[in-house]
């Protein structure tokens, strides 16, 4: 992958894989329904979580939003684990490169705040507004996903959120429920602060 955080061949190809994925993905979402593992590079998930519950590192439980799978504590300490690995597999201009996006993003959060605070006084052209703060946040978006592989999905995503605003649908501005705007930048500034937070 161009421009991604360097992983050496072994810790890469792991960083693909469906278990990786799922559990990188509930490390930083907290609980997440079956159909919304795809987002996440892990469109197969259902194997995967049936191997990770066998294990003990994933739970399924009943919720007011359907059966919802979440990380035991052991599943917590796998993916820290993780982290750890790729963390310590990272040259230092690498490093700098993952950083850099982290800070680049973060200069736009106060933006995006401003925007959903008045969207929700004012829902009026919703649609503009958000298309010209992402074409404003494009080039540090763009940078996030380019910096290491379990963040390549987050531009994709807001695109996405965004078309579907921009036809009318309004709950991908900010509902939790759906891979709506809000959400996906919310999930991106975590994911890289998680990751961060060991490289700084």
């Amino acid at each position: 992958m161009t421009n991604s955080l360097h992983l050496p061949d072994a810790v890469d190809e792991t960083s693909a894989e469906p278990g990786t994925r799922v559990l990188h993905a509930l490390h930083v979402a907290g609980w997440l329904s079956t159909e919304r593992f795809e987002a996440w590079g892990a469109a197969d998930a259902e194997p995967a979580l049936s191997r990770l519950q066998d294990e003990g590192l994933v739970r399924l439980v009943k919720s007011p939003r359907g059966e919802m799978y979440g990380l035991t504590p052991d599943g917590t300490k796998r993916a820290t684990d993780q982290l750890t690995a790729w963390r310590g597999a990272a040259a230092p201009e690498e490093v700098t490169r993952a950083v850099s996006a982290l800070a680049g993003f973060e200069a736009h959060d106060p933006a995006l705040k401003r925007l959903v605070t008045d969207y929700q006084r004012d829902p009026d052209g919703i649609g503009e507004r958000l298309a010209a703060f992402d074409q404003d946040a494009a080039g540090a978006v763009d940078a996030v996903g380019a910096a290491h592989p379990l963040w390549e999905s987050y531009p994709g995503r807001l695109r996405a959120a965004l078309e579907r605003v921009r036809g009318g649908d309004l709950t991908y501005v900010t509902s939790p429920l759906v891979e709506s705007y809000h959400t996906v930048w919310h999930l991106a500034h975590r994911d890289m602060r998680v990751l961060c937070a060991g490289l700084t």
